[in-house]
């Protein structure tokens, strides 16, 4: 049994739209509830509903990735509030052209591409060290961009070492 498998996670960082969106929801459910106590009954129970909504869909909004590596699959994952996972994409190294540093100028030919399609599967952390790997698939590009561990740089590394760059 010779598989490479390893797997990496990252939470991603809190970002201005997460927080506005917070905010508005709780800002909406409160007036909701106080406008319903003094205009109208119906405003309470949308009030009432809404903080449903709130407790069950703000937590989705904490997210970490998940990064599975198995013998030449790299599966992508999305886990939410800690417990709900979605399978978001996955990439077979028979399709990958190159796998570098996300600033790597192995890549300005592949990021010029307008029609490309862009996944960020990231932190959005400064100072991390993020890859991105470009896949091809038919006529249509797809550049992903995550922060493997040098395990997991390793294991592809052996398992396609020609599509890996460090530069």
């Amino acid at each position: 049994m010779n598989d490479l498998y390893t797997e990496a996670s990252v939470k991603k960082r809190v970002t201005a739209t997460d927080t506005l969106i917070k905010g508005g929801v709780i800002a909406l459910v409160i007036i909701l509830v106080l406008s319903g106590f003094v205009i109208n009954k119906l405003l309470t129970i949308l009030g009432v509903l809404g903080i449903f909504f709130a407790y069950y869909f703000l937590p989705m909004l904490n997210v970490m990735y998940e990064y599975v590596f198995c013998d030449g699959q790299l599966d992508f994952d999305k886990i939410m509030a800690g417990e709900k996972r979605k399978h978001m994409y996955r990439l077979d190294f028979d399709q990958v052209l190159i796998m570098a540093p996300a600033n790597s100028h192995a890549l300005d030919g592949y990021k010029s591409n307008p029609a490309a399609k862009k996944l960020d599967f990231t932190s959005l952390e400064k100072d991390r060290r993020v890859y991105c790997i470009v896949v091809s698939s038919g006529d249509i590009q797809t550049l992903v961009y995550f922060e493997p561990n040098d395990k997991m740089i390793s294991y592809i590394k052996q398992k396609a070492p020609r599509k890996v760059s460090e530069y």
